[in-house]
């Protein structure tokens, strides 16, 4: 049989396959419910004959704002069906940019999760002249704003009867036409970076992109029928969109979302999943919170918690001495410790988890440690929205802390003479969206794309990404300093929420710190502090002792070129709504130091 060309096609196989099998799982007025893979590809069919009776032609762009839930791949999935382009938004992105993005893609229609977020969109259609239709996923109707646009709610779209009325056999038919017509060199999605170092630019994948990252994926992390894993990460992000739902759809397996992220830590113990993608701050969190009940705990619960620590770490030690040879008094201490600690803690994420992968930014290798004690193996990769996004990747039983893995089996990773890491493979971008100039500069014409990130390869072929390109620090002395180390380091700290690093062009390094407030709170309780107001609290002495301390700290562990001289503790925390992150939560540097910029100037200036 001949492999599907389509992400379309590969889901109707998988359809097919597991028919009756729950594919996604969405909490609904306090309760889960389920949607087989057979209901699944129904609606999917549904909406792409709609889109297609609507006179959407192949290559049509269509965009999606909305958060994640079960419409959303439908919708997806759908466009990609009948040879449509989607171009998912960022549902935390304010008007100004859905609006320029809407314009810049010239999308023709736009699929909308609910009036808050289309309230982003309406007051802008004279703008917008070839959006033409709007599709809504809730219950309630869109005010319609001025005339030529169709606003449908969705489930007219998904059902075949009785609000829809049932498809005839044309339309039917015209689907399979469109669906068999689509190769894997053509256009899937058009995916806007999250703009770190400049304006943000329209990535075009391909179906065969998206469709050889999978099936590169499960070579190195085998997954099955049985994998569910419990969505969050935004779907405008080629993270979760590739290794958190076309992975799972090519395994046969399930997705649950999470009502919204703050409800994950509750809801992993009701939808329990095998597999769970995160960021490195969110698996922070996860370690944080783990910490904080095991200080509350009583005495005796907190020694049998180091004594657990210290035979996970005698058997990783003696493993990797001994080649797996283990005494029987230590395999014996190692399931006592299993029973009475980590057996427990592994319960309160559900029981069931057997991976966590990191992407989207440098993971501190100590998480990876202590996740790997508890037997909840953390794997970090490394890949970028212009490579679909997997460019390499630790594998389960083969970890190494502080590196992203080895390359997949496919894709053909080369390090530059200034450190800049290359990547060529069935993987990489068709280009920049109507953007010939930018497509140049970061794709050589053998198809190999300039990352502009820096690393080196060890004498295993493992990758390690050290900084990226345009982020170096070049300080008016010469030499260059790479930032997202150093910030790593620091952000082990609990009370350190975020960090910039600013010294370009300048005599030393200072850093602007925001406070992770909840640590901080916790910090204070314990030594009896009284916690106020945010502003009132990092103003203290006291409190500015703690970070000083923290810095010093990491300072004794790096060259002087590299030492933060002086730090600001910021008032407001760094947020994509002030503009000082990335909806992916990376730091825009750019931003910071021209909000900062008088505060900056006057830790240069002091004596």
């Amino acid at each position: 049989m001949d492999a599907p060309q389509s992400v379309a096609a590969m889901f109707f196989a998988q359809a097919r396959r597991h028919h009756d099998r729950p594919l996604l799982h969405a909490k609904r007025e306090g309760h889960w419910s389920a949607v087989r893979w057979d209901e699944a590809a129904h609606a999917v069919a549904n909406v792409a004959a709609r889109l297609v009776a609507r006179g959407l032609a192949p290559g049509a762009r269509v965009a999606l704002l909305a958060e994640n839930r079960p419409e959303w791949l439908l919708a997806d999935l759908a466009c990609l069906a009948v040879g449509l382009v989607d171009v998912p938004l960022y549902p935390t992105s304010p008007a100004g940019d859905v609006v320029a993005l809407l314009q810049r893609s010239g999308a023709e229609a736009l699929f909308v999760s609910d009036a808050a977020q289309w309230s982003k969109v309406a007051p802008a259609l004279a703008q917008l002249p070839r959006l033409k239709l709007v599709i809504h996923f809730g219950h309630e109707p869109l005010a319609a704003v001025g005339e030529g646009v169709a606003i449908v709610p969705f489930r007219e779209f998904a059902l075949s009867d009785p609000v829809g009325g049932a498809l005839d056999h044309s339309a039917a038919q015209a689907v399979k036409r469109r669906l068999a017509a689509v190769r894997e060199g053509d256009v899937a999605t058009i995916l806007y970076t999250s703009g770190t170092t400049g304006a943000p630019k329209g990535v075009m994948l391909s179906h065969g992109n998206l469709l050889s990252n999978c099936a590169a994926l499960l070579k190195q992390v085998p997954l099955g029928p049985d994998d569910r894993t419990l969505s969050f990460l935004p779907l405008s992000h080629c993270f979760e969109r590739t290794a958190g739902h076309y992975l799972l759809l090519m395994a046969g397996g399930s997705i649950a979302y999470a009502s919204a992220p703050d409800k994950v830590v509750t809801e992993v113990r009701e939808m329990p999943p095998t597999l769970m993608l995160g960021v490195p701050r969110f698996f922070e969190k996860v370690h944080d919170r783990i910490l904080g009940a095991i200080e509350r705990a009583p005495r005796y619960r907190r020694a049998l918690f180091q004594f657990a620590l210290r035979v996970a770490d005698e058997m990783a030690a003696h493993t990797a001495a001994n080649h797996g040879v283990l005494p029987l008094k230590l395999r014996f201490r190692h399931e006592l410790a299993q029973r009475l600690v980590f057996s427990l803690i592994r319960q309160r994420l559900g029981g069931r988890l057997r991976l966590f992968v990191s992407g989207g930014a440098p993971l501190d290798p100590e998480l990876v440690r202590f996740f790997g004690r508890l037997g909840l193996p953390l794997i970090e990769g490394y890949g970028l929205t212009e490579t679909a996004p997997v460019v390499s990747v630790n594998v389960p039983d083969r970890i190494k802390p502080g590196s992203v893995g080895r390359p997949l089996p496919d894709v053909a990773v080369t390090i530059a003479p200034d450190g800049e890491i290359l990547v060529r493979g069935p993987n990489v971008m068709k280009g920049y969206f109507e953007d010939a100039a930018a497509t140049t500069a970061v794709l050589d014409p053998d198809g190999t794309l300039h990352t502009g990130d820096i690393g080196h390869l060890d004498q295993d072929g493992d990758l390690f990404v050290t900084d990226r390109k345009k982020e170096l620090i070049i300080g008016s002395g010469g030499k260059n300093v790479a930032p997202a180390r150093i910030e790593g380091l620091l952000k082990r700290h609990r009370i350190i929420g975020d960090i910039c690093l600013i010294g370009d062009r300048r005599p030393y390094l200072v850093a602007l710190v925001v406070a992770d407030e909840a640590a901080l709170k916790t910090a204070l309780q314990e030594s009896g502090e009284a916690w106020t107001t945010r502003d009132a609290v990092i103003a203290q002495p006291a409190v500015r002792a703690r970070f000083a301390a923290a810095i010093e700290q990491v300072n004794g562990e790096l060259a002087p070129p590299e030492r933060i001289r002086r730090f600001l503790l910021v008032p407001e925390p760094f947020s994509p709504d002030n503009q000082q992150l990335t909806p992916t939560l990376k730091v825009r540097r750019r931003e910071v130091e021209s909000r900062w910029h008088a505060e900056i100037d006057a830790l240069y200036a002091a004596p």
